[in-house]
């Protein structure tokens, strides 16, 4: 073969291999998508417990729950996260003032305290998410899995000896039809209304014992 017809071919094989070997750089790859809790407001008006004043602390998260990625329950043993759909802040944070915004809202407390507050309130509460995660197990009848453990602690007046006066936890699995992140963000949120809604009973109820 001549020196030049072996150059092209050598080229031609070059060239193939480039465009077999290197990734199509114009291909599209997906976008991350970034959710929030959003809790719909309240519908029943709650007697306010007078000089009842509320911190609450940044929510703790079970380590099998902790990142952004959203977490799914394919088998009884096997749990998969997706990089493509998140939670726009870690999820203990962004649920945490969710809480404390839901609560301040119910009017239960004369007055919940913002985390820059350097005042010391009366009644603490505290929250470990357990559970959060969408079960795919049986994707014909998936659900939003969310599970928090609540304490309502009470500050005494000289700081010490703190007392528990509630301590419990709450579960809610909502269904979400088609396993989809949006879906499954929306039972999320009804998991949490949930919640939030049987915790806020048993707030009042605990709050009007100690008062």
């Amino acid at each position: 073969m001549r020196l030049s017809n072996k150059l092209i071919f050598s080229s031609f094989l070059l060239l193939i291999a480039l465009a077999i070997g290197c990734p199509n750089v114009n291909k599209p790859y997906p976008e991350r998508t970034f959710f929030l809790f959003e809790v719909p407001g309240h519908s029943q008006t709650i007697t306010t417990i007078q000089g009842a004043t509320l911190d609450i602390n940044r929510f703790s998260i079970s380590p099998r729950s902790d990142g952004r990625e959203f977490i799914y329950r394919t088998t009884d043993l096997e749990y998969k996260s997706d990089f493509y759909n998140q939670f726009f802040r870690p999820p203990n944070t962004i649920m945490t003032e969710s809480v404390r915004q839901w609560i301040n809202e119910s009017g239960l407390f004369e007055d919940v305290l913002t985390p820059a507050s350097l005042a010391i309130a009366n009644y603490t509460i505290e929250g470990n998410i357990m559970e959060l995660y969408g079960d795919y197990r049986n994707l014909a009848a998936a659900k939003a899995v969310l599970s928090i453990q609540f304490f309502l602690i009470k500050t005494p007046e000289d700081l010490d000896d703190p007392e528990i006066l509630l301590g419990k936890t709450y579960t809610s699995e909502q269904p979400i039809g088609t396993a989809s992140p949006q879906n499954l963000m929306n039972g999320w949120n009804l998991a949490l209304e949930d919640i939030l809604g049987e915790f806020l009973k048993d707030l009042s109820y605990h709050l009007k014992q100690d008062n």
